[in-house]
């Protein structure tokens, strides 16, 4: 998705929707279950905003942090995979949404969250050899990362 000044708006809707995230992603101290259900999906939705595109002309600034909108589109995704290994938990790989989330995220150079890498490779085995404990040690990680040190960084 490309944002630009034609549709700006859509930018503006999807940090805030992120920002929404993350207060949730605070409040409860990390990546647990249910937290993208206070996200408007016709306001945002992971998938479209994993590849977005920030296009300003040169005397244009739109204020639209498009590294954020990356983080969190990626974000988001995890925090519905975590839900749906949470509810699907021996057969979770069977699931269509779950396979859908893995491809996209697959499919990303993750240079944007390098972490995503290990959890794919976590998450990407039978069942009977998941390690929970991993996973959410790895979570942990991206929350603290991208979600904690990011209001850290603002507020320094």
């Amino acid at each position: 998705m490309v944002i630009d000044d034609t549709n700006y708006q859509v930018g503006n809707k999807a940090m805030a929707s992120i920002l929404l995230l993350y207060y949730h992603l605070l409040s409860e101290g990390g990546i647990s279950n249910d937290q993208t259900v206070y996200i408007d999906p016709n306001d945002f939705n992971g998938f479209d905003f994993l590849n977005v595109e920030l296009q300003e002309s040169k005397n244009q600034n739109l204020d639209i942090n498009e590294n954020l909108i990356k983080e969190g589109a990626i974000i988001y995704l995890l925090c519905d995979l975590n839900d749906l290994i949470g509810n699907y938990d021996e057969n979770y790989n069977s699931q269509p949404y779950v396979k859908k989330i893995i491809n996209a995220l697959s499919s990303l150079n993750n240079a944007q969250i390098p972490e995503v890498t290990l959890l794919l490779n976590s998450v990407s085995v039978p069942e009977t050899e998941f390690n929970y404990s991993e996973f959410n040690e790895i979570l942990k990680v991206i929350y603290k990362k991208y979600v904690y040190d990011f209001f850290k960084h603002k507020l320094s």
